[in-house]
């Protein structure tokens, strides 16, 4: 655990995503879960030991299943976006089996304990903005629509830190599987024309980058963007796409995830990218904007 400003916590090397803890005088506030119920639980004992108090909140910045299934270890209210409460809704009283085989693929021996997740609901949520006032400390959340509909960023005026969330990742591709591209490039823009001193960008994955992150991930959604409107240009087979895919890896050679997982998802985000932009090219063929 890395204290990266005055009582605000990171954690960086949980298999998957990262974590984060702002410590208050109530107690603590939780930026994301662990992927696996074992670090889950280890988390849950590092914050306890950080302060005696109940966590008081946690807070999902999106709603892929690595970040939202061990949310019930903290045992505290979750607040998140509009659009990840309604996907946790969605999903009745256990997460789909897909989530589980998914994570538990990436990790054979931590995802045995994946079977027995019911899911916690959302507490609180919004929209565009939220403002959280805890034990005299102001956090910010933020919509940042791109990686999922329910992306957030939360800022900490006070040590100018921002948790970004999977709007960015370093050491690995960006996830693009449930992407809104052109959504995640103008959040990217903002973010680099942010208003606010910013210290620290905590990603989503990897470890703690700065400014030339955010550039990373932007050159390498408009990278896979262009591809493929080529590849549609020039009227290749769809299923051709995927050769493009150790072009998209060969930047990244130590990944905080393993690489037959991680070849997956570029292989994923290559369909979805490309159904994006036919979808796109379409509505223009027909003069309609989707």
């Amino acid at each position: 655990m890395q204290e990266i400003a005055d009582n605000v916590f990171i954690e960086t090397e949980y298999d998957g995503v990262n974590v984060g803890a702002i410590r208050t005088r109530r107690g603590i506030v939780a930026v994301d879960v662990p992927s696996y119920p074992r670090q889950a639980r280890d988390w849950a004992m590092r914050l306890h030991a950080l302060s005696p108090r109940p966590v008081q909140y946690t807070i999902l910045t999106d709603y892929h299943g690595d970040r939202i299934l061990n949310a019930r270890w903290l045992n505290a209210p979750v607040i998140a976006h509009q659009a990840t409460a309604d996907r946790l809704r969605s999903y009745d009283k256990r997460y789909p089996q897909m989530l589980l085989e998914s994570l538990s693929s990436r990790n054979p021996e931590f995802g045995r304990e994946l079977s027995q997740s019911p899911v916690e609901n959302a507490s609180m949520s919004f929209t565009k903005f939220m403002q959280l006032w805890k034990g005299g400390v102001e956090i910010q959340l933020i919509a940042m629509p791109g990686p999922t509909g329910g992306s957030i960023a939360v800022y900490l005026p006070k040590t100018e830190v921002l948790f970004a969330g999977d709007c960015v990742v370093t050491d690995m591709p960006p996830l693009l599987t449930e992407a809104d591209t052109a959504a995640w490039l103008q959040t990217i823009h903002h973010l680099q024309n942010w208003t606010n001193p910013i210290r620290h960008i905590v990603p989503g994955r990897g470890k703690l980058g700065g400014v030339e992150a955010l550039t990373a991930v932007a050159d390498y959604i408009q990278a896979m963007r262009q591809r493929l409107q080529t590849h549609i240009a020039d009227k290749l087979p769809k299923e051709e796409i995927f050769s493009y895919q150790p072009d998209f890896l060969s930047h990244y050679s130590q990944p905080p995830v393993p690489l037959e997982w991680l070849k997956k998802q570029v292989k994923y985000s290559l369909d979805h990218v490309y159904d994006e932009i036919q979808l796109l090219e379409d509505g223009h063929a027909t003069g309609n904007t989707p």
